[in-house]
């Protein structure tokens, strides 16, 4: 007799179980408020590891471009760790931009306004950076090759862009929480704005473009809502958005010179050999 098939969406919804169990009720249990808060991300980064494709790094930290730009301080920080170089400070970790593919921020609740618009900020701060560097990178594709002439515009296109996400488990009403979206999408352009938001206990929230339901600000017609009949589903409807952006986002080799601001350097010239 053959097994039965094991089904995604089952598996995980035990998945989702046990998640919301570590994120939830054993984080409740810390009372240092510190402790608690890197509890909650470490529960959300173990199950993006896990998950996530191999060479997809998942760290917290600033996110940096080569003009000097530097992005408030982010929970989650998803990278190619095939391209680039992760920088270490004293323990502090600092990410070029242009191998950053998402940005997220991990919150225990989003019940103020002020939450929201200071979780929508921190997004905001990594999505400002210039990741062309004045138009000078080329994006990466295939087996992490280079290829010059090919287009890479984190201003036009939501591939070029690095996605931002915000997890929590409660916090405002459905009604009050698009509505402070919409708030800050008004205020802000299109490639600044949150890709998907999810509230592991109630919704997830994020875009219908003209092909179906698509994270792309930029492209975007509506913003949607899923239902409450959705809910065993919810953490599969979050990490199949991500993990499909990942798999289609496209990052950059970042120009150490120009971090460095070498753009030249004084020195003495010699003959290769002696002269006889």
């Amino acid at each position: 007799m053959e097994d039965a098939p094991v089904k995604l969406n089952s598996l995980f919804r035990k998945v989702s179980q046990s998640l919301s169990v570590e994120f939830t009720e054993l984080c409740r249990e810390i009372t240092h408020a510190q402790s608690s808060g890197e509890a909650r991300e470490e529960a959300l980064a173990t199950f993006l590891r896990r998950y996530l494709p191999a060479r997809v790094g998942v760290d917290r930290g600033f996110v940096i471009d080569a003009l000097g730009g530097e992005s408030r301080q982010l929970d989650i920080v998803l990278h190619d760790r095939t391209v680039g170089t992760v920088f270490e400070v004293s323990g502090v970790k600092y990410f070029p931009c242009e191998a950053v593919i998402a940005v997220g921020e991990i919150k225990s609740d989003v019940s103020s306004s002020d939450k929201l618009f200071n979780a929508l900020e921190k997004l905001k701060s990594a999505k400002t950076l210039d990741r062309s560097n004045k138009g000078r990178n080329w994006l990466i594709t295939g087996p992490r090759v280079s290829l010059q002439g090919m287009p890479f515009e984190p201003s036009k296109n939501h591939r070029d862009q690095i996605f931002g996400f915000v997890f929590t488990t409660g916090g405002l009403s459905k009604e009050t929480l698009i509505n402070g979206i919409q708030d800050f999408n008004t205020q802000n352009p299109r490639t600044t704005w949150m890709n998907l938001f999810c509230d592991l206990n109630r919704f997830l929230i994020s875009y219908e473009c003209e092909e179906g339901l698509y994270p792309s600000a930029m492209d975007a017609k509506f913003m949607y809502c899923t239902e409450p009949d959705e809910l065993p589903d919810l953490l599969l409807l979050f990490y199949s958005i991500l993990a499909t952006f990942v798999d289609e986002a496209h990052v950059a080799r970042p120009v150490y010179f120009s971090y460095a601001e070498i753009a030249k350097t004084t020195a003495s010239y010699h003959e290769l050999t002696k002269r006889l």
